[in-house]
């Protein structure tokens, strides 16, 4: 399985290469020349193996890029993504002897596939049903608001005229009951 981190040296290793090293037909061994590869030896090259044709288990195949535009929209391109100033989303290796249309078909066909085997299952969440409405509860969360009111009220005058225990009680309570009808 290829890592993302491979893939700009891979993907820049086939671009480098001519079409014909790329040939399933006839593997031309590639020379290392110094710091540049050849198909042409050269003095004190030395030959190296071919990895873009052994892809994926040794089976010669062409690169099919998915690119995500900057729209969001999503499309097939025998080039690399920068080329259309798209991202990279994913590679796919099909057959080089295909026709265009035919590769993006099974390119696409090994996405679905990876997708399926991949997706994570969806999360439901059960909402708790709706509870229905009571009648009254406005009037009930309205009548306990002014009830609350009433006690700070009557909180505030002070003990000399009421009593504060009594009065946090009853607040207490209303408030309550507030909570319990969701106010």
């Amino acid at each position: 399985m290829l890592r993302m981190h491979f893939l700009p040296a891979l993907t820049a290793a086939a671009f480098l290469l001519p079409a014909t090293a790329i040939s399933p037909a006839i593997a031309q061994p590639i020379y290392r020349c110094g710091n540049t590869y050849s198909q042409k030896a050269c003095k004190g090259g030395k030959v190296v193996e071919d990895k873009t044709t052994t892809l994926h288990s040794g089976h010669s195949g062409s690169t099919v890029y998915l690119c995500k535009g900057h729209g969001g929209g999503l499309f097939w391109s025998s080039h690399s993504c920068g080329q259309h100033n798209a991202f990279l989303e994913r590679t796919e290796t099909v057959p080089s002897g295909l026709p265009w249309d035919q590769k993006v078909a099974q390119a696409e066909a090994q996405w679905r596939k990876t997708q399926r085997n991949t997706a994570t299952p969806a999360v439901v969440y059960q909402n708790r049903p709706a509870q229905p409405a009571e009648p009254g509860k406005k009037q009930a969360c309205d009548a306990l608001e002014e009830r609350v009111k009433a006690l700070d009220s009557m909180g505030r005058a002070g003990s000399q005229y009421y009593d504060l225990d009594w009065v946090r009680r009853e607040r207490k309570v209303a408030r309550d009951e507030q909570y319990r009808l969701k106010c």
